[in-house]
C-alpha cells in the first residue's frame, strides 16, 4: 500500500508538540483522568509537521505485536446482540479481566434468563457484577436497558439489528441511557460484524503518537481514515488490543515506552526520555 500524506501543517505560535482539539471531539473531553489525551509533557506527542497513513507491512507488523502481547479475541465470543451490548456496558472504564468476571457472574447466577436479571433486587446484581467497578450505575443501565427491550420488541432479543443498515441500528442503540457512540460500534461489530471501527481516547491517542492521524482532524473524519485503514477482520481484536495497550502502556501521563511491543514503530517513543 502506498503511504498517503494526511496533512501538513502550518507553523504555529503555541509550543510545536501540543496537539490542537476540537471542542465537540472525544479527543478533547475529559472523563476519568486516564482518558485525557493530554499528557502533559512537550516531548510525549510526535512531531505534528506531518501525519503518514502507514503502509500495509508496518500496519501488519503494529497489529502482529500487539496481538501477541494482549492475546485479543479474533471474533466475537458467541454472545447474540443483546448479551453483547450487556457485556459492553459492563466493560466501560475497566479491563478486560474485570468486565469477564463479572459478566460470568451475571449469567451463571441468573443462568442466563434475562428477565431473572431485569427483575431482581438492584442490591443483588450490584454484587455480581461489582469486580467491574461503577456497579450501582451498571446496573442500573442494564435493568433499564433490559426493561426498554422487552417494552420494545415483546421479548428480550435485539437480534433483528442484522438486518438494519449500520447507521440505523447504531442510532437506536444509541436511544438507550449508558451507550454510547463507542459502546453502539463496538457492539454492532462485534455482534452484527458490522463494518465499523469504535475508537476512544485510548485508539485516539494511539494513532496519533504512532504519527498516522492528524490531531487537528474532527472525529467523523479521524474515525472515517482510521476505518478505512483496519482491515475488516482485524477491526475487533485491534479495537480490543489498543484499547488494552492505552490503558496498560501507552497511558495518557507517564506511559510506558521502555516496555512498548511497538516503540520501533513509534516516533513519540523514540523521542520520549527512558525512564530507567
Amino acid at each position: 500500500m502506498r503511504c498517503l500524506q494526511i496533512r501538513r501543517h502550518r507553523p504555529r505560535t503555541k509550543p510545536p508538540f501540543e496537539p490542537r482539539h476540537h471542542q465537540n471531539s472525544v479527543r478533547g473531553r475529559t472523563g476519568r483522568p486516564g482518558d485525557s489525551i493530554s499528557i502533559g509533557s512537550p516531548s510525549s506527542e510526535p512531531p505534528v509537521s506531518m501525519y503518514t497513513v502507514p503502509n500495509f507491512a508496518t500496519l501488519r507488523r503494529v497489529l502482529d505485536r500487539l496481538y501477541q502481547r494482549y492475546d485479543p479475541p479474533c471474533r466475537a465470543e458467541g454472545d447474540d446482540v443483546l448479551g453483547t451490548l450487556v457485556r459492553t456496558i459492563l466493560s466501560q472504564q475497566t479491563t478486560r479481566a474485570a468486565t469477564d468476571q463479572a459478566f460470568g457472574a451475571l449469567l451463571e447466577h441468573f443462568q442466563g434468563d434475562w428477565h431473572r436479571i431485569a427483575h431482581s433486587a438492584p442490591s443483588e446484581l450490584e454484587t455480581l457484577i461489582r469486580p467491574a467497578g461503577l456497579a450501582r450505575q451498571k446496573a442500573q443501565r442494564i435493568q433499564a436497558l433490559l426493561t426498554r427491550v422487552f417494552d420494545d420488541m415483546q421479548r428480550y432479543d435485539l437480534e433483528h439489528l442484522h438486518q438494519m443498515e449500520p447507521e440505523k441500528a447504531r442510532t437506536y442503540l444509541l436511544t438507550f441511557k449508558g451507550v454510547g457512540p463507542k459502546t453502539a460500534a463496538f457492539t454492532l461489530m462485534a455482534a452484527c460484524a458490522m463494518p465499523l471501527f469504535p475508537m476512544d481516547t485510548h485508539i485516539f491517542r494511539i494513532f496519533e503518537r504512532l504519527g498516522w492521524l492528524d490531531p487537528s482532524l474532527d472525529d467523523e473524519t479521524a474515525h472515517r481514515q482510521m476505518q478505512a485503514l483496519i482491515p475488516p477482520e482485524d477491526r475487533l481484536p485491534a479495537h480490543m488490543a489498543l484499547v488494552e495497550h492505552g490503558r496498560t502502556l501507552c497511558r495518557a501521563r507517564n506511559p510506558l515506552c521502555e516496555r512498548c511491543p511497538i516503540l520501533d514503530d513509534c516516533p513519540t517513543g523514540a523521542a520520549t526520555p527512558s525512564s530507567d
